[in-house]
């Protein structure tokens, strides 16, 4: 469910940026030199950046929260121009912006204000105004400013602290009036050197709560980077209640608020079950149990009921008739939810809205606020079990989660109250891969069967990659990736896969022919069995910024039975590799029987976020692994 809540984390992450630390007022040139060592990518930094919040009470008897944006930026060369992005939606508005320097009070700047189209989004309320300031001489400070009101405080969630422009000093500041109860809940900001400190302002009627961080490099965006709410240190703000004319108004002080509001809005959503009868009686009819009518039901909806991303105003965060999206076939996490629930109510089952967070998100329903959860999805009760469905997963099998949403609480409505529990979270076993070779010589070509199992991710991965090709090129296509890139290898005789069972793994099975794999140098032959070696390429150099995401926890065997020519003996077998950690682990190792050789392998990885502490001992994982993949079996003539 992308909507208003991350708009408003796009707002304060992506908010303009830029650079630098002290020197004099009106002029850095003295400073250029270390700017260029410490930031040496960048062409402009900002000396200081400003984010200070206040409160009013508006016109609606709601709170206004004023966002006030103030930069000092710095050009490291001559004649460049800053691009600074401004975001905004239907609870926003932006008041003013300016900008200036020491030689010109007001400087001409352009700006452009549109929709904002993202990746992926049907349709957005969200805005964004893009406004080039003209540097023209380095050195010389431009004072940059921006007004931003947020017309209800709910929307206010996540202040993070770096920007995609180096800052030598970022401050966050929050004025908060004594009749204005917030709670601001720190992440991620162990190993930051952030200043805290709070006190009251000189009329004692506000607390000042301002938080200060220096010398933060650039945010960038690198391959597999996690979510950076993740990773990166800010704030939520949570707004627990104001008092306006003597009288309390609770806005969230805790998840049975937030449940409440949620619910609201889905008091709104008016479903026409009639309009759903004959489908569901359709794909029920039949079906002898509950499970396959339940399947019946999700499965129809993975496979027949699109998914798009729709932000827009309070659609941010309220369902969309389900009648609506089974007439247009599309909806979003909400939409498909919502009449995944609707249909399985009209079959008879208890069914249930559910919102939930999913991995992007660090969060639990312990923070009463909007950004806890960005995806809803179904629960049903069956046999005093909580079965969690996701409309928006292809291919999953009922009682499957996908690794996006393991182990993530969630929020399932229960009238006017609600009920916490758990998606349960799998080992990585879940996503076992699993090789078996039978492998002879023919000559100096290797030759023999393969047969490969894939589970969960791995699974669901493969048949939503190959069901998305066009059907003229899925054989060419499946051919390529079975061969893993390998020029080398050709297969034939393709035993294909039950493509459309979600509950059993899927089996492929195949014959190949390895070329290049043999060196023959006199009367040895030196061997190379394992050609997928997974993960080798996967190291990382000291420029990686952030930490590494996984696609999902990893599991990997291998079993090859080669068969030594006749003529030939075992002269050398590689020795074992066995490395044990928490986060991953490898088992590896050669054993001759007569004239078979076994080689098998595991490799597992554990834990989905590499984080950059990690890296060099990762590092040092990898290269044992790669010694062990280069080694080479050796037979002699006898």
């Amino acid at each position: 469910m992308l909507n208003v809540k991350n708009l408003l984390f796009a707002i304060s992450l992506i908010a303009a940026t830029h650079v630098c630390a002290q020197s004099s007022g009106n002029d850095y040139s003295a400073s250029l030199p270390a700017f260029r060592n410490k930031y040496p990518k960048n062409d402009i930094v900002a000396v200081s950046y400003r984010e200070e919040y206040t409160f009013s009470t508006g016109n609606t008897g709601n709170v206004v929260a004023t966002e006030n944006i103030s930069q000092v930026l710095v050009p490291v060369k001559d004649f460049i121009s800053s691009g600074q992005v401004v975001f905004y939606n239907d609870e926003s508005s932006i008041e003013t912006i300016k900008a200036s320097s020491s030689k010109t009070r007001n400087i001409r700047f352009t700006r452009e204000c549109s929709d904002y189209q993202s990746n992926g989004i049907f349709h957005s309320d969200a805005r964004i105004c893009k406004i080039a300031i003209p540097l023209e001489e380095r050195g010389l400070p431009i004072y940059f400013s921006y007004e931003k009101k947020i017309r209800d405080v709910k929307y206010l969630t996540s202040v993070y602290f770096h920007e995609y422009l180096p800052v030598e000093e970022k401050t966050i500041v929050f004025n908060v009036p004594d009749w204005l109860e917030i709670d601001i809940r720190e992440f991620n900001f162990e190993g930051y050197s952030i200043q805290k400190k709070t006190e009251k302002d000189a009329s004692g009627k506000n607390t000042v709560y301002t938080y200060q961080l220096k010398n933060l490099q650039a945010l960038q965006k690198e391959y597999r980077s996690p979510n950076i709410a993740r990773s990166y240190p800010h704030i939520i703000v949570v707004s627990k209640s104001f008092t306006d004319k003597g009288q309390r108004k609770v806005l969230f002080e805790s998840v049975k608020d937030l449940y409440a509001w949620y619910h609201s809005l889905r008091l709104q959503v008016k479903n026409n079950p009639e309009e759903l009868k004959p489908l569901v009686n359709q794909l029920t009819a039949g079906k002898k149990t509950d499970i396959e009518k339940i399947e019946a039901i999700y499965y129809w909806v993975q496979d027949n009921v699109r998914y798009i991303a729709f932000e827009n105003g309070i659609m941010g965060f309220k369902p969309d008739e389900a009648q609506n999206v089974y007439k247009n076939k599309y909806g979003d996490c909400k939409g498909k939810a919502n009449l995944l629930t609707e249909m399985l109510r009209v079959a008879g089952f208890d069914a249930r809205l559910t919102w939930i967070g999913t991995a992007d998100l660090p969060y639990d329903y312990s923070l009463p606020s909007l950004a806890v959860d960005n995806h809803m999805i179904c629960t049903v009760v069956l046999g005093g079990k909580h079965y969690f469905l996701d409309g928006t997963e292809d291919n999953i099998a009922f009682n499957d989660y996908a690794h996006r949403i393991q182990g993530k609480q969630v929020l399932i409505e229960d009238g006017d109250k609600y009920i916490l529990d758990k998606v349960p979270e799998f080992p990585a076993e879940r996503n076992k891969v699993e090789n078996k070779l039978k492998l002879k010589l023919d000559g100096e070509i290797i030759t023999g069967t393969y047969s490969a199992i894939y589970n969960g991710e791995s699974k669901i991965g493969l048949v939503s990659a190959y069901q998305s090709i066009r059907n003229d090129n899925k054989t060419d296509a499946f051919d390529s990736y079975l061969r893993n890139g390998n020029a080398n290898l050709q297969i034939s005789n393709i035993k294909n896969p039950q493509w459309d069972n979600r509950q059993k793994p899927l089996e492929v099975a195949f014959d190949l022919k390895a070329s290049h794999q043999v060196t023959k140098t006199g009367n040895e032959l030196y061997c190379t069995l394992d050609w997928r070696k997974e993960l080798s390429s996967l190291e990382f150099d000291s420029t990686r910024k952030n930490d590494y995401e996984f696609s999902s926890k990893l599991y990997y065997t291998t079993q090859t039975e080669f068969t030594v020519p006749d003529g030939y003996k075992i002269d050398y077998l590689p020795d074992a590799l066995n490395i044990q950690q928490p986060s991953w682990a490898f088992e590896g190792s050669y054993t001759g029987n007569g004239n078979v050789i076994t080689y098998t392998k595991k490799m597992v990885v554990n834990t989905p976020i590499l984080r950059k502490a990690d890296i060099t001992a990762w590092n040092e994982f990898i290269k044992a692994v790669n010694k062990f993949y280069a080694e080479q079996v050796v037979l002699v003539k006898k």
